[in-house]
């Protein structure tokens, strides 16, 4: 997901009719709720820009041309601006502001990530599934600002100011949310009520042991359990923070920001919420949209702070009603806007503390490695290479097989972005592509359980054009029919050229979320004979030295569509 995007910069602003000017005679009152999602830590702008925004030429007319997009001292400098356009505001997020975080953030351990986020005087957030990255001790440890027990990697960590929301995140076996349900705000002259919830589909986002006390329920049932309570407390207005989000189809080439065509989890989601809930901040899909689902606002403003979101709401402080919202996301163009010069000494200190690991060099190469795959094909250059690598270190560490790598575990292209041949890999680039810091199992399937894994890529009814990809290692091919069932998709499954045999024993390699049944891999934790055999990273960076500037010659069809 972390692959350059050409975003258009003509998003949905005024939805829902014009805004109203407070009038206190009238009891109405507008405030404005600025939010973000998805950051994930992108601080520094000297890195890789997640984000190429596309807008209109002024010079060309019905031309457009790229902007770098993003960075935290960008973002501190926007909010400051409209914050000084609006009488009333508040600062909110929904989920995965921290975690999957670039190179710098993630050495650090996200430590100063929050401390950006105080600075940007955030007041609540949704928890997202990246927050768990590490573990329920480590989530915690964070927010109260404790020191790990090595000690606090970042010197000014004091924890966040901040509180995390989760609604529908319960200890097994407690009816007590985990986490804060939901808080109140006194936002100017009105008093708001923020619930929070993360995506039910945690335990197949994150590793089983870091989630592993954990339940996660229905996002809407738990978020309207609520609102009676928050009525009660006499709120204006009630707003849902949900990191789960929506999505086009064929989004990654159509940037229009049309509201039509959106489709996925959220859409449902926002349908079953109770009808006190006026604004809905999502998350998640990395998307940006603003817009009236079921009668009722909902935005997110794609991700990696490229966006700053915000919405108006005119409430009617008599009877307690949101009589109209609007919304808009602004676009972080780093050509038009001077950095916030207190924002940037935070990030010049996390710049400076990581330099020299982050620029060590790795290897020298005549072109960039995508992980994006061709239309109608599963092959990727990046996930062929992740997946070979892994297999590569088992078979120096007892021998193994194949390996399977999920799509999805793959944050960046190698490196992000376009540079001039020859490409210098650092070892921040690597770090980009596989931020996880995953361990590789080694385990034994049949080869009937590893034909189910290989059609779990359809797991849940996924359209046959969009499965939950898995790339697989030199060794592993097999022809797929997408006009087939399920059951019958694969075919002509081959290992080392010969017939996959459903009784035979193969020794196959993954990284640990996978091996915990990640991404709806279930059949993965039937595995037997499991093992550590080391570090993602650690497989990935030894095998691109070692075979160098031939990195970039990798085949491209051991997945065939029929």
């Amino acid at each position: 997901m972390n692959k350059f995007k050409l975003i258009s910069l003509a998003v949905l602003v005024a939805i829902g009719g014009c805004s109203t000017t407070s009038d206190k005679n009238a009891g109405l009152s507008n405030i404005t709720i600025f939010s973000i999602n998805d950051f994930h830590g992108n601080l520094q702008s000297d890195q890789p820009v997640p984000y190429l925004a596309s807008k209109a030429d002024a010079a060309n007319p019905g031309k457009t041309l790229t902007v770098p997009a993003g960075g935290y001292a960008y973002l501190a400098a926007k909010l400051k601006e409209r914050r000084a356009a609006v009488p009333s505001s508040i600062l909110v997020g929904s989920g995965d502001l921290m975690g999957a975080s670039p190179m710098g953030s993630a050495l650090l351990k996200d430590e100063p990530v929050i401390e950006a986020l105080n600075q940007l005087d955030l007041t609540v957030t949704a928890v997202g599934n990246h927050e768990f990255d590490s573990g329920t001790a480590d989530l915690m440890r964070k927010i109260k600002g404790e020191c790990a027990s090595s000690g606090c990697a970042y010197a000014d960590f004091h924890g966040a100011r901040y509180a995390y929301l989760g609604a529908n995140v319960y200890e097994q076996g407690s009816s007590t949310p985990w986490l804060t349900p939901y808080v109140i705000r006194q936002v100017g002259d009105v008093k708001v009520g923020f619930i929070g919830a993360v995506t039910a589909d945690v335990p197949n986002l994150v590793a089983g042991d870091a989630i592993k006390r954990l339940r996660f329920d229905d996002e809407a049932a738990s978020i309207n359990r609520y609102v009676p309570e928050l009525q009660k407390q006499g709120v204006n207005a009630i707003v849902a923070l949900i990191h789960e989000g929506a999505s086009y189809k064929g989004a990654e080439t159509d940037p229009s920001y049309r509201c039509e065509g959106l489709q996925g989890p959220m859409i449902d989601i926002t349908k079953k919420l109770d009808k006190a809930i006026s604004l809905v901040v999502s998350g998640h899909s990395h998307q940006g949209y603003t817009c009236k689902i079921d009668g009722r606002l909902v935005v997110q403003g794609r991700s990696y702070g490229a966006f700053l979101t915000e919405s108006t709401l005119t409430i009617d402080r008599n009877t307690n009603t949101v009589v109209n919202a609007v919304a808009v996301n602004h676009l972080i163009d780093q050509q038009q806007i001077k950095a916030d010069a207190a924002a940037q000494l935070l990030v010049d200190k996390v710049t400076t503390q990581t330099a020299a690991l982050r620029q060590r060099p790795v290897v020298t190469i005549d072109k960039a490695l995508s992980r994006s795959s061709e239309a109608g094909r599963f092959d990727s250059a990046l996930g062929n290479i992740i997946a070979d690598a892994q297999l590569h270190y088992a078979q120096h560490h007892g021998g193994a097989d194949i390996s399977l790598m999920n799509a999805g575990g793959i944050r960046s292209d190698l490196p992000s972005g376009s540079q001039k041949t020859p490409i210098n890999v650092t070892f921040g680039d690597l770090y980009a592509v596989q931020p996880f810091g995953n361990n590789i199992v080694r385990m034994t399937l049949t080869g009937a359980q590893l034909l189910q894994v290989l059609q779990q890529q359809w797991a849940g009814g996924r359209p046959a054009d969009e499965p939950k990809k898995l790339f697989v290692s030199h060794g592993l091919s097999y022809v797929w029919n997408p006009a087939a069932a399920i059951e019958q998709r694969i075919g002509d499954v081959k290992i080392k050229g010969k017939a996959l045999d459903l009784t035979q024993q193969y020794k196959v390699v993954v990284n640990n979320f996978l091996a915990d049944g990640g991404d709806g891999f279930s059949v993965l934790k039937q595995g037997t004979d499991r093992q550590l055999i080391g570090r993602d990273l650690d497989a990935f960076e030894s095998y691109i030295r070692e075979r160098g500037e031939r990195i970039t010659d990798v085949q491209l069809d051991r997945v065939q569509r029929r």
